[in-house]
């Protein structure tokens, strides 16, 4: 995975989110939320979860998907942890975001062990690795929070924000304002932090969209 090989692999991010909605249609058989990816990805993809003892103490990584994609290795601490759920859910999605965007880089690579695989990510300029794990994150993020249900859920508490705010006779909120205070009333929606649906509204245009 040198330098040459990951800057082919660059896409803008309306292509990223183009890929994410195509693996959708094939491995996501129901509308409905949250997105259950550990489940789907077991089921339609026969990758497995394999938590792994102090792999953020050690590697300061939350998880890695093995060079054979066939498992998906997540901090022990973190998915044992009911706290962590929602960040676990998330890397889980990041993690097919490197399967999906990245296996023509990640396929020629040969290592003896895990953790050469790791040590050798760890040593990849940050410029190119910055890219490697953007790429992944907007594909995790449009897996898990669905631009039609995202306008669907934000629209609604929108305008129940707004009216409250009008009865306050408080100022008019700002678009950054109004995110912050909507994100966290309807993440669990999306079985994701409060972060990933701030980041998502803003990456989707979500005002431009809904007027």
């Amino acid at each position: 995975m040198d330098s040459w090989r990951l800057k082919s692999a660059r896409m803008t991010m309306e292509k990223i989110r183009e890929v994410a909605e195509e693996f959708r249609k094939g491995h996501i058989f129901t509308d409905t939320l949250p997105v259950e990816i550990e489940r789907i990805i077991e089921a339609t993809m026969g990758i497995t979860i394999i938590p792994l003892k102090s792999l953020h103490k050690d590697c300061d990584m939350d998880g890695f998907i093995s060079l054979d994609f066939k498992s998906i290795y997540v901090d022990e601490d973190l998915y044992i942890d009911d706290r962590y759920y929602k960040r676990v859910r998330f890397t889980i999605a990041h993690e097919i975001g490197h399967m999906v965007l990245h296996r023509s880089c990640i396929d020629g690579l040969r290592f003896e062990t895990e953790k050469k695989w790791m040590s050798f990510r760890n040593r990849l300029k940050d410029d190119d690795l910055g890219w490697f794990e953007t790429q992944a994150s907007e594909f995790a993020g449009r897996l898990l929070v669905p631009k039609d249900h995202l306008i669907e859920v934000f629209t609604s508490a929108r305008t129940e924000v707004q009216k409250r705010y009008r009865s306050w006779n408080a100022p008019s909120l700002s678009n950054d304002e109004l995110f912050s205070v909507v994100a966290p009333k309807i993440c669990a929606i999306f079985d994701v932090s409060a972060e990933v649906i701030e980041r998502r509204l803003r990456k989707e245009n979500i005002m431009d969209m809904i007027g």
